[in-house]
């Protein structure tokens, strides 16, 4: 049975220049046909005869119903197979507003569309073979990407670097998948001491291919996810100050009173193509009211979920009890102390702390005047190096499902290997191998559950 004919708004709804609604489906066409006229004047309702255009040509015209003009659109046409879910599509470039583009839709699903849902339009690329669900899954990464860098890997995805990863170390497990059951129904035409000699060979390179992979993803991860760093410090020290000089506007209240921020704020700044997840937290003292405490207590939690704490001390005063405690939390994990105000002449104990850190963890700035900003960043990017390892531009990331499915596979050949390593029946290490192809071809979309299927398109939006 053929399927019917979706159609959604694909931009976001909202004042803007352009709206696009599109349609995918054996009845797009006839609809495009009813309802668009073609031309400067739409009175004079010419119809265009879509069968006799070629894919990929784009239309001026109108949107009419019953006579009344709709809008002034552009109209896309994207034949079958040649589109982007491989059925008959069109995109009807409306003008950006809501009123508009509700009204277009509402006409196409007059005239026997029915509303896509969510990530329908992608989910019918993947049903139809023109995307694997590795690629599918890409999609979401583009959407969401942070930076420049994690853009670049999600097209390298969606392009199929990780399909075709994949797919070679699948052709890999079934050639000798189909080996080993050629000696299980042959066994007198081979000598079983030097198969499982080449098996266990060939195994382990695999299995070494698969961990170097999933190092690059591990690096990859925080490209597309970031890390955290909580400013961390007393009341008035420049947490905001800092947070505003990352972004480069006043998106934190800065005041001379001390406890203005109470709860925290995240932003998240660009490092070098690396999202860095920066949280403002509430000044540390003895709380002065129960809001204030419980800003305390969210920047203590900050602190310990945090990757990197960034500790910030005042030039212009002496260390309290406070400043004391933190300098020997932030030990624990990786990072860096900001002595901030140098421009104000000097109360803080610097000897001490110059004693007690090593000259590469201590920034002293005066962020008021733009001093080390600059330094904090290129120091704040070596800490994540240290901690993920140098970026080698073959980085590439996995979602919880994909990284979970080859984690899986990645088990049942090192099980297969114990098998041969125990000399056991080659009937156990194929039965290790056929869940390992199991896995693999549940991770690219070979086999799959309409329940995964829902899980995975859910997280797309309408028009996608």
């Amino acid at each position: 049975m053929e399927k019917d004919t979706i159609v959604a708004i694909s931009t976001p709804l909202g004042i803007s220049g352009i709206g696009i609604v599109r349609l995918s489906g054996k009845d797009t066409y006839r609809i495009i046909e009813e309802i668009f006229v073609p031309g400067k004047n739409p009175k004079k309702r010419k119809k265009l005869k879509i069968e006799n255009l070629p894919s990929h040509t784009v239309y001026y015209g109108h949107i009419v119903d019953n006579g009344k003009i709709i809008d002034e659109v552009i109209v896309t046409i994207m034949k079958s197979p040649k589109s982007y879910t491989r059925e008959d599509m069109a995109e009807i470039g409306c003008h950006g507003g809501i009123i508009p583009l509700k009204e277009v839709l509402n006409l196409c699903i007059k005239k026997g569309a029915r509303l896509a849902e969510p990530g329908e339009f992608t989910k019918r690329a993947f049903l139809n073979g023109r995307i694997d669900l590795l690629q599918a899954e890409s999609i979401l990464d583009i959407i969401y990407s942070k930076t420049e860098y994690a853009l670049e890997i999600g097209i390298k995805k969606l392009k199929g670097d990780l399909s075709n990863f994949i797919s070679e170390i699948r052709k890999k497990i079934f050639d000798l998948l189909v080996n080993i059951e050629g000696k299980i129904n042959f066994p007198e035409e081979d000598d079983i001491e030097n198969l499982n000699l080449d098996l266990e060979k060939k195994l382990k390179e695999i299995k070494k291919e698969i961990d170097k992979f999933l190092s690059r993803c591990n690096r990859g991860k925080i490209i597309q996810n970031g890390v955290k760093a909580a400013i961390i410090g007393s009341p008035n020290v420049g947490k905001s100050s800092l947070l505003n000089a990352f972004l480069k506007e006043e998106r934190a209240i800065v005041t001379e009173i001390p406890g203005t921020t109470r709860d925290a704020i995240i932003e998240v700044i660009n490092i070098k193509g690396i999202p860095v997840n920066i949280i403002d937290t509430a000044g540390i003292r003895s709380a002065k009211d129960e809001i204030e405490r419980i800003g305390i207590e969210k920047a203590i939690e900050w602190m310990r979920r945090a990757e990197i704490n960034l500790l910030m001390i005042d030039w212009s005063r002496k260390l309290n009890e406070y400043d004391y405690e933190l300098m020997k939390y932030i030990k624990e994990k990786p990072y860096l102390l900001i002595v901030n105000k140098i421009d104000l002449p000097r109360e803080v104990e610097i000897d001490f702390i110059e004693k007690e850190f090593p000259e590469e963890r201590i920034i002293k700035t005066s962020i008021k005047n733009w001093i080390g900003i600059e330094e904090i960043e290129e120091k704040l990017y070596s800490l994540i190096m240290e901690g993920f390892g140098e970026m080698k531009g073959d980085e590439l990331f996995l979602n919880l499902r994909q990284e979970k499915k080859i984690n899986t596979a990645g088990f049942y050949i090192e099980e297969a290997l114990k098998e041969i390593e125990n000399e056991n029946m080659l009937e156990l290490v194929a039965e290790n191998l056929k869940n390992c192809l199991n896995e693999i071809d549940e991770l690219i979309g070979n086999k799959y559950s309409e329940e995964i299927l829902n899980e995975i398109f859910s997280n797309f939006c309408i028009g996608k």
